[in-house]
């Protein structure tokens, strides 16, 4: 499928690198990662704003229950890392300039 849209993603930042690489594109004033209009959207499947967060297999086969942390606001510790990424890679990329 080809996106007719900018598609918006939630990219970690250690698949920051990946996504690029696939055609993603950063939003500085928005930050955060998205798939261009014209560009094949099947390969961000797993990025999708919209996508299950599906939690990590922990290497003995057991559930990983730090996958389900929440904060005190009731949103999902992944969101405050995400959060805290962006400005760590704003920083990095100031830095660079």
């Amino acid at each position: 499928m080809i996106a007719t849209t900018n598609i918006s993603l939630k990219v970690p930042f250690n698949e920051k690198d990946q996504a690029k690489a696939l055609g993603a594109r950063w939003n500085a004033e928005a930050k955060h990662w998205y798939v261009p209009q014209g560009v094949e959207a099947a390969p961000f499947e797993k990025w999708f704003t919209n996508a299950p967060i599906q939690a990590p297999a922990h290497p003995s086969g057991k559930v990983d229950t730090q996958a389900n942390i929440v904060t005190k606001q009731n949103q999902p510790i992944d969101d405050d890392i995400d959060a805290i990424n962006a400005k760590l890679r704003d920083a990095y990329e100031s830095y660079e300039d």
